[in-house]
């Protein structure tokens, strides 16, 4: 199974080192050229060592970046509208895209791209969701996803306290 992406899931999983996680849990990750160019072109110019890590898996091919078709991208944006959300160029293309490649996991860490995913039939997960399924799949142990949890709350990454003790409960449970 495929999934497609925003920025957000990449840079954090590149920015604690476990953006391999991704290679191993799907079959391949579709991004806009949005993506790219967020996640890419802006992190290179801006000296960021996760730009050049997601760069090397596009060259490597796991992650491709593909167009999406204009049909869909008209879905996304009126759905957009009609939940009253504003969400970012990259966000939508990738929904869009998810939609025209039939990936059905779309990968955000957004809330509203994660609404607007869920009401187009995607299914949307986070970051905290891929440690959790790599723990389960014996790619990560439990220490291992709380250190990465650590790395991306230090680097910036936000989550309430409630999420983040329920990933813990989760964690704890597998």
């Amino acid at each position: 199974m495929s999934a497609s992406s925003d920025a957000g899931p990449l840079i954090w999983l590149a920015r604690c080192g476990n953006l391999h996680l991704l290679k191993k849990l799907y079959s391949g990750i579709v991004i806009p050229e949005a993506v790219y160019e967020e996640a890419v072109t802006r992190g290179i110019e801006e000296g960021y060592e996760d730009a050049r890590i997601i760069k090397k898996a596009v060259e490597e091919g796991w992650i491709r970046v593909l167009k999406p078709g204009g049909r869909f991208m008209d879905e996304v944006k009126a759905r957009e509208s009609r939940l009253g959300v504003e969400l970012g160029e990259g966000e939508r293309e990738a929904m869009a895209l998810g939609l025209a490649e039939g990936t059905r996991i779309f990968l955000t860490d957004d809330e509203d791209a994660h609404r607007t995913g869920k009401s187009l039939g995607l299914e949307p997960k986070g970051v905290l969701y891929v440690l959790l399924m790599s723990v389960r799949d014996e790619l990560l142990d439990k220490k291992q996803a709380r250190v990465a949890l650590g790395r991306m709350l230090e680097g910036g990454f936000w989550l309430s306290p409630r999420i983040i003790h329920s990933f813990h409960e989760a964690l704890d449970k597998l």
